[in-house]
C-alpha cells in the first residue's frame, strides 16, 4: 500500500511544482482524466483537503479502496467480491432476482448491510487470496473493521480509528450491556463484576480490547474489553433450533427469579438461561443494527447510509441516489427509494468527503455534515434530532385517529406539507409516513405549538456544532490532560460525553472558560471555549473585545453566543442583532438571592425564606427548565416470535440466517405532555423520561405466547414491589435523556421553557385546587385508583390538569406532584402491559387484545405505575425510595444527598425525599410554597420583575 505522509517533508518541492502522475486505472475509468489528478471532470476528488502536492489532497484510490490501479479494465482493476456475491465478471450475480445464479438472500442482505463481510472465510480468485476484509474495504475504507488494521481510513487516521472502534456509537455498548444490566444477568467478564455499581459493560458489536487499561475506581465508566454479542438463533450454528427448551412458551417462568433471595431478586433473568438468550437476541433484532459496525438496514428512505467513518463523512442522499458526476454509477437507483429492491444500491451524494466547513483544495468550500446524516440513525430513544426540528414521532396515528392520551390536542399540523421530509418522490420518512411526524401541537388551545423546534436549529446551527470530534470519536489529539476518558472504552454514552451548556454560555458567576487552540478556521493561539474537560472547542472562540462566536461547522456563519454571567447580571454587554443581553426575569430565575425583593437577583419570596446566595444552577442542569418538551414513550413491547422456515431473516450482528423474528417492537403511549424531574449522571436535578421499560414476551413455534416479563435490575430495582420500602406497583426503568427541545422564552407561536409553576407549588395553585390534591394525594398514597372523584380518582380532572396542560398552565399542584416523580396515577399498566385507566377509548391500543382500556376498566388489575417513580407513605410523604430502574451511575462515584432516601444513592435517579416533598408536600415544614414567580406564559405575579 503507498505511503500517505501527514504533511509534505521539509524539503518537499512548493506546491506548484507538485506533478501528477499518469493516471491509474481508477481515474481513468471513473474520472477521464490521464493524470492521476481529477481533471476530468467526472468523479470528484474525495478528499481535497490539505497542502496541494503528494499529500491528503492528491491520495491515490487505491490507498483507501484497495484494488490494481495498473489492471485492464474494472475486471482486473477491483477487488474480486467473495464467490458469496458473484465472480469478478458479475459481482452481483447472487444478489439480483434477474442474474444468472440463484438468487441469494443471505448474499443480498450481506451486500446491502456488509455485517458479515469480516465473517467470510479467505477465497482464491486467480491464483491470489482475498478476504472479507480485502472487499470490505474495497467497498467502503471507512468501515471500521478496515480502519482498526491500519487500512483504509485507518492508513492516516489510524488513532482515531482506534477511538472509534471502541466508543459507544460503534459498539452500541449501551444498549446491549445496559440491557443485559436491567434485566438483572451478571456481568459475564467477572473482572468487571461490581464495577461503577455493577454497571460496566460487557458486550458490544464486535470484541474490542484496550491494551492500556489499568482500573482505577475513581474514573466511572471505563473498561478494557468488550465481547461480540454472541449470535444463539442461527439456523446452523445456533442452540435454539429444535431446541426443546424454546418449543414451549410456558416454560419461560422457570427462567427468572420466583422469590427473592440474597443478590438473587426477584423478577431477575437466570444466567445463561433461554430467557436471557432470547431477550438479548430480540435487542440484537431491534436495535442490533443502530450502530457504525455495520451499515444499518441501508434500505429505505432517509436510512440509507454505510459503516463506520464513511457512515457520517460521506453522506447519502434520504433517497439513496447518486449525485455524482462519475459516469458509471446510475443516478436513479434506488428506483422506488421507500424501499430499495432486491439488487439495487443505494449512494453516496457525492464522492466528497465532509467533516466540518472547511476551504476546498482549488476553490470553494465542502459544507459540513448535516443533520441528515444524523437522522437516519436518531429516531429511537428520545428521537433527537426531530426533536431538535420540532417534529415529534406519533407511531401510533394517535392524532389522527383521534385517540391521543391523555387527551387530544386542541389542533395539530403532520408532516404532510414539510419538504424537509416528503419531496414529491418519496411517501415515507424513515419508515414513518407524514401522519406519523407531527410539525405542531397545541393542547392548551393557547394558539402555540408545544412541541417547538430547539432555538439552536431556529438559529442555523446543526448537531455537528455541538457535538464535535472529541465526544463522537472517544478520544481526541487536542484533548486536556485533565480528561481522564480520552480515548478510553466507556460503558455508557454519557460518560464519553464532554459537551455542556456552560461550554459556551459559561454560568451566572463567570463567562465561558477558554484555552488556546488551532480554532477551525486554522488560526492559531485562539482563545477556544473548552468542555467539561478542558478540551478546547475549536469552532468557539473568545475575540479581542470579549465576545464568543460560534463558527457554523454547517455553513461557515458566525454566531455570537450570549454569556449566562451578562444575562444574569446588568454587564451592559450588547451583541449584533440582538442588542443588550441582560434579562430581568433570567436575573430572578437564575441568579442568587438576596432577600430583597426590590432587586432582579435571585428567586427571592415575599412571604418564604430564601437562603441568601440560592441559585437554582446550583443544583439544576439548564436543560431541567430550558427543554420545553420530552419524548414520553410510555408502555415498551418487546416480542419475539420463533421461525425456522422464512429464508429472509438474518443476524444484525453475524449476517448468517436466524430463527427469530420481532414480532412486536411497539410503544402503547407516546405523548409529549407529561415530565418528571431526577438527578442525572453528572449530579445534577433534569428531565428524565419512560426508558428501557420493557415488556417482553416470546411466541413459540405453536404460536403460543409466553407470560409478559418485566425486569428487575442486576441492583434489584424496577419490578421489585413492597420490598424495602418500594411501592406496590413498581415503575420500572427511567433514564435522564437530554431534550434536545430548547427554548428561551415564550413567544406568539411558540411555548417556551419551564417556567416557575412547572415544578413549584403555589399559593394560588393551592387556593384554587387544595382540596382536589389533598383528595388526588390520599388516593394515589393508599393505592386508591377507582374512577370516583369523591373516594378515588378523579380521572377527567387529571386528563385536564395533566393531558391538556403542558407547562402547568392552570397552576395545578398535581403537575407538580407529576413533576416530582411521585405520579400522576395516569400511567397504570396490567401484568400483560395493557393500560388501565377509564380514559382511553382506542379500540385498537397496542397489545391490549380486549379493546379498549376504559371499556375494561379495573384497578384491581394494575400492576403497574409507570411515572410513579419514587415511594410515598401512607400520608403521602415522599420517602425516597425508588420504584424505578436507571443504569448510570454518578460521575462523581460518591453518593447524591438529591437522592436521600435511595437504596442506590451511588446511581441516577428520582428525586429523594427532602427535595421531592419541598416541591410536592405542602404539609413538609420546609415546603417551596413559593408567591412570587412567573407562570406558564412567562408573566410575573406577586413582584416578580418584569
Amino acid at each position: 500500500m503507498p505511503e500517505v505522509p501527514d504533511a509534505s517533508p521539509p524539503d518537499a518541492p512548493p506546491p506548484d511544482a507538485w506533478v501528477p502522475q499518469v493516471a491509474s486505472s481508477c481515474m481513468t475509468c471513473h474520472n477521464g482524466s490521464d493524470k492521476e489528478d481529477y481533471t476530468g471532470g467526472q468523479l470528484t476528488n474525495p478528499h481535497p483537503f490539505g497542502t496541494v502536492g503528494p499529500t491528503s489532497a492528491h491520495i491515490s484510490c487505491v490507498t483507501c479502496h484497495g484494488g490494481d490501479p495498473n489492471g485492464t479494465g474494472r475486471v482486473n482493476s477491483h477487488v474480486p467480491p467473495p464467490p458469496l456475491f458473484g465472480t469478478p465478471q458479475d459481482p452481483m450475480q447472487y444478489i439480483r432476482p434477474d442474474g444468472a445464479g440463484v438468487f441469494d438472500f443471505a448474499a443480498e442482505f450481506c451486500r446491502r448491510t456488509l455485517v458479515c463481510l469480516d465473517k467470510i472465510p479467505d477465497y482464491e480468485i486467480d491464483g491470489k487470496m482475498y478476504s472479507g476484509l480485502d472487499y470490505l474495504q474495497f467497498l467502503n475504507p471507512g468501515d471500521l473493521r478496515v480502519t482498526s488494521q491500519g487500512s483504509g481510513c485507518g492508513a492516516c487516521h489510524g488513532l482515531h480509528s482506534q477511538w472509534v472502534s471502541q466508543s459507544p456509537i460503534a459498539t452500541a455498548s449501551g444498549f446491549f450491556s445496559g440491557t443485559r444490566y436491567a434485566i438483572g444477568v451478571d456481568n459475564d467478564i467477572p473482572n468487571h463484576q461490581n464495577w461503577y455499581s455493577d454497571t460496566a459493560a460487557d458486550y458490544g458489536f464486535r470484541a474490542v480490547t484496550d491494551d492500556d487499561f489499568s482500573y482505577d475506581g475513581s474514573i466511572i465508566g471505563p473498561v478494557g474489553e468488550l465481547r461480540e454479542l454472541p449470535e444463539k438463533a442461527g439456523y446452523d450454528t445456533g442452540v435454539i433450533r429444535d431446541n426443546p427448551a424454546y418449543q414451549n412458551a410456558a416454560t419461560l417462568t422457570d427462567y427468572w427469579v420466583a422469590a427473592s433471595n440474597g443478590d438473587d431478586y426477584i423478577n431477575q433473568v437466570f444466567d445463561d438461561s433461554p430467557l436471557e438468550t432470547l431477550v438479548m437476541e430480540q435487542v440484537g433484532i431491534t436495535c442490533g443494527d443502530c450502530h457504525l459496525g455495520s451499515a444499518g438496514a441501508n434500505n429505505r428512505y432517509a436510512d440509507f447510509r454505510s459503516s463506520g467513518c464513511t457512515s457520517c463523512h460521506m453522506q447519502y442522499s434520504p433517497d439513496g441516489r447518486s449525485r455524482s458526476s462519475d459516469p458509471n454509477v446510475a443516478r436513479n437507483v434506488p428506483l422506488n427509494p421507500d424501499q430499495i429492491a432486491p439488487g439495487e444500491r443505494a449512494h453516496i451524494a457525492t464522492h466528497e468527503i465532509r467533516n466540518v466547513y472547511k476551504p476546498r483544495v482549488g476553490g470553494g468550500f465542502v459544507s459540513g455534515i448535516s443533520d441528515m446524516a444524523c437522522a437516519g440513525c436518531h429516531q429511537g430513544s428520545n428521537r433527537t434530532v426531530l426533536q431538535f426540528w420540532g417534529v415529534r414521532l406519533d407511531q401510533n396515528k394517535d392524532l389522527t385517529n383521534l385517540v391521543q392520551y391523555p387527551a387530544n390536542p386542541g389542533d395539530f399540523d403532520d408532516a404532510q406539507d414539510d419538504e424537509r421530509f416528503f419531496t414529491g418522490q418519496n411517501t415515507t420518512f424513515n419508515g414513518r409516513d407524514f401522519q406519523q411526524l407531527i410539525v405542531e401541537e397545541d393542547y392548551d388551545n393557547d394558539g402555540r405549538d408545544d412541541t417547538p423546534a430547539d432555538v439552536h436549529y431556529e438559529a442555523g446551527m446543526g448537531c455537528i456544532d455541538c457535538h464535535g470530534g472529541r465526544d463522537l470519536h472517544g478520544g481526541s489529539t487536542n484533548a486536556a490532560a485533565t480528561d481522564p476518558l480520552n480515548g478510553k472504552m466507556v460503558s455508557r454514552m454519557d460518560q464519553a460525553v464532554g459537551i455542556q451548556c456552560e461550554s459556551c454560555h459559561g454560568n451566572i458567576d463567570d463567562r465561558a472558560a477558554t484555552a488556546k487552540c488551532v480554532d477551525d478556521a486554522g488560526t492559531a493561539g485562539s482563545d477556544c471555549a473548552v468542555d467539561r474537560w478542558g478540551t478546547p472547542l475549536t469552532n468557539v472562540t473568545r475575540t479581542a473585545d470579549g465576545n464568543y462566536i460560534l463558527r457554523g461547522r454547517l455553513d461557515g456563519k458566525e454566531h455570537y453566543i450570549p454569556q449566562t454571567y451578562d444575562v444574569v447580571n446588568n454587564n451592559n454587554v450588547t451583541l449584533p442583532g440582538r442588542g443588550d443581553v441582560y434579562s430581568p426575569k433570567a436575573a430572578y430565575a437564575m441568579g442568587r438571592a438576596d432577600n430583597n425583593l426590590g432587586t432582579p437577583a435571585g428567586p427571592d419570596q415575599a412571604n418564604l425564606q430564601v437562603t441568601t446566595g440560592f441559585t437554582h444552577t446550583e443544583n439544576l442542569d439548564c436543560a431541567a427548565c430550558h427543554s420545553s418538551w420530552t419524548n414520553n414513550c410510555i408502555g415498551c413491547h418487546l416480542r419475539t416470535e420463533y421461525d425456522d422456515e422464512d429464508p429472509t431473516l438474518f443476524s444484525n450482528i453475524t449476517g448468517e440466517r436466524i430463527v427469530l423474528d420481532q414480532l412486536n417492537a411497539d410503544f402503547t403511549y407516546i405523548t409529549p405532555v407529561p415530565f418528571q424531574l431526577a438527578v442525572n449522571a453528572r449530579g445534577k436535578v433534569t428531565q428524565t423520561q419512560p426508558n428501557t421499560k420493557m415488556f417482553y414476551a416470546y411466541q413459540d413455534p405453536g404460536g403460543n405466547l409466553s407470560d409478559v416479563f418485566a425486569f428487575n435490575d442486576r441492583n434489584g430495582n424496577g419490578n421489585n414491589p413492597d420490598v424495602g420500602g418500594r411501592g406496590t406497583f413498581p415503575a420500572m426503568s427511567h433514564n435522564a435523556i437530554l431534550a434536545h427541545s430548547i427554548r428561551g422564552k415564550v413567544d406568539g407561536a411558540n411555548e417556551g421553557p419551564r417556567y416557575c409553576v412547572a415544578c413549584h407549588l403555589t399559593q394560588e395553585g393551592l387556593t384554587q385546587f387544595g382540596a382536589q390534591y389533598a383528595a388526588f394525594r390520599t388516593a394515589l398514597a393508599n393505592n386508591n385508583y377507582d374512577d370516583n372523584p369523591l373516594n378515588g380518582l378523579d380521572y377527567a380532572l387529571l386528563q385536564q390538569h395533566i393531558g391538556q396542560n403542558p407547562g402547568n398552565q392552570l397552576n395545578s399542584p398535581i403537575w407538580v406532584h407529576m413533576v416530582a416523580g411521585l405520579g400522576s396515577g395516569l400511567f397504570a399498566f396490567d401484568a400483560n402491559g395493557c393500560p388501565v385507566n377509564p380514559l382511553d377509548t382506542d379500540n385498537n391500543r397496542k397489545i391490549c387484545d380486549n379493546g379498549a382500556p376504559a371499556d375494561n376498566f379495573d384497578p384491581n388489575n394494575i400492576v403497574y405505575d409507570i411515572d410513579r417513580l419514587s415511594q410515598v407513605d401512607n400520608n403521602g410523604v415522599p420517602t425516597g425510595v425508588s420504584n424505578a430502574s436507571g443504569k448510570h451511575p454518578l460521575h462523581s462515584g460518591q453518593s447524591s444527598l438529591l437522592r436521600d432516601g435511595a437504596q442506590d444513592p451511588y446511581m441516577a435517579g428520582p428525586l429523594g425525599r427532602t427535595l421531592a416533598g419541598r416541591l410536592a408536600n405542602p404539609d413538609d415544614p420546609q415546603v417551596i410554597l413559593i408567591d412570587t414567580y412567573y407562570d406558564a406564559d412567562g408573566q410575573p405575579v406577586g413582584q416578580a420583575p418584569q
